[in-house]
C-alpha cells in the first residue's frame, strides 16, 4: 500500500513513526503546513511532522494552499493508494481527497460525530467528560462529516491535562489506523454514515479563552487549566508594586478544600499558595508571574509576597 500522509502537529508524529516502524506501507510525500517563526526570536521553525520526517528520509511538501493547481498536479503524480490526514491544518478540497482510489482517511481525536471541530481535546477536559474516543474516518466536504470507519473508545483520568490526553489519544490513532486501514482498503470494513442527531461542534480556542473567571467553581477552573495546560495556559492578573497590571500563568494547580475567601482572593496556609473559588479553592503548585521564571509556590510567596490578600482578576 502506497500513501501520503499529512500532518503537522506533535499529534501527528507518533502515528507516522508506527507506520514506518510498524507496517511496510510505503509513504510517498509528506504533506504539512511551511516552516513558521517560533518563540521569542521568531525563529523559522520546522513543524514537528517535517522534523520527524526527516528523520526517516521521506521527502517533504509544504505547500501554502493544499487547495491550488500546483499541489493538486504535484499529489496526483505520486500514485498514491489513500490519503491519511492527521492534524493538518488546511481544509482539503475535493479536487484533493478525491484523487486516490480509496480516497483520504482522516483521523479525528474524538468519537464522532460528537466534538467535532478544531478543539475535540481540550473540550472534553473543559467538560470533564469520563471518555472520548478517536475516530477513523474518510473526508468530505463538510467538516469532519464523513462516514465513520472505526472508532475506539478512550477513558478520561480526572489526573488527565492536554498533554497527557494528546499522548494517549496519539498512540490509540496510531493503533486504529495500523490495525483497520487495511480491512477498510481489502473491503472488510464499509464506512458508516454519522449520526446526524448527536453532532456537537467545538470552536477554536484562542488566547483569551485561558483567561480564568474565578468566580466559577473550583472544579471548573481544574478543567479549565486541564483543558489549556499546554496553549493558550491557564492565566490571570495581580496588582505590580506601581500599580501595573502583572499576567500571571497558573503553570500546576490542584483542587482544594472549600474556602471562605472571596472569589479570586490569593491566600496561603503555611508555605502552601491558593486561590479562592466562587465554589472551593485551588491550590497552585508551580506559577510564572510576567517577566519571569517558572516558579514553585514558596519561591512566589517570598518573591511576590505583597500579591497575599489581593483578588486576582
Amino acid at each position: 500500500m502506497k500513501l501520503i500522509f499529512f500532518g503537522t502537529s506533535e499529534f501527528a508524529v507518533p502515528i507516522l513513526k508506527a507506520i514506518k516502524e510498524k507496517t511496510d506501507w510505503e509513504i510517498g510525500l509528506v504533506v504539512c503546513e511551511p516552516a513558521k517563526p517560533a518563540g521569542r526570536s521568531n525563529k523559522i521553525t520546522d513543524s514537528p511532522i517535517a522534523i520527524e520526517a526527516k528523520k526517516f528520509g521521506i521527502e517533504i511538501y509544504s505547500p501554502e494552499s493544499i487547495s491550488n493547481s500546483e499541489s493538486v498536479e504535484t499529489l496526483s503524480k505520486i500514485g498514491a493508494d489513500v490519503f491519511v490526514v492527521v492534524a493538518y491544518g488546511q481544509i482539503i478540497p475535493r479536487a484533493v481527497f478525491d484523487i486516490p482510489k480509496f480516497k483520504t482517511v482522516n483521523i479525528h481525536p474524538s468519537l464522532l460525530p460528537r466534538l467535532r471541530g478544531p478543539s475535540p481535546i481540550q473540550t472534553a477536559l473543559l467538560n470533564s467528560m469520563n471518555k472520548t474516543g478517536v475516530s477513523l474516518m474518510l473526508i468530505d466536504e463538510k467538516m469532519d462529516s464523513g462516514p465513520v470507519i472505526s472508532q475506539e473508545t478512550l477513558a478520561i483520568e480526572d489526573a488527565d491535562n492536554y498533554q497527557t490526553l494528546e499522548n494517549k489519544l496519539s498512540d490509540l490513532a496510531a493503533e486504529i489506523l495500523i490495525r483497520d486501514l487495511p480491512k477498510y482498503i481489502n473491503g472488510e470494513i464499509k464506512p458508516a454514515p454519522q449520526d446526524e442527531n448527536n453532532i456537537t461542534i467545538t470552536h477554536l480556542i484562542k488566547k483569551e479563552d485561558g483567561h480564568a473567571n474565578w468566580g466559577k467553581s473550583a472544579d471548573e477552573i481544574y478543567n479549565h487549566w486541564r483543558a489549556f495546560s499546554k496553549w493558550p495556559v491557564l492565566f490571570s492578573f495581580f496588582k505590580g508594586k506601581s500599580g501595573q497590571s502583572v499576567r500571571l500563568k497558573l503553570v500546576e494547580i490542584e483542587k482544594s478544600e472549600n474556602s471562605k475567601k472571596s472569589a479570586g482572593e490569593v491566600f496561603t496556609a503555611g508555605k502552601k499558595l491558593f486561590i479562592a473559588c466562587g465554589d472551593g479553592a485551588i491550590e497552585v503548585k508551580k506559577l510564572q508571574p510576567e517577566n519571569s521564571k517558572t516558579q514553585n509556590a514558596a519561591e512566589f510567596i517570598n518573591g511576590y509576597g505583597y500579591v497575599i490578600g489581593q483578588k486576582l482578576f
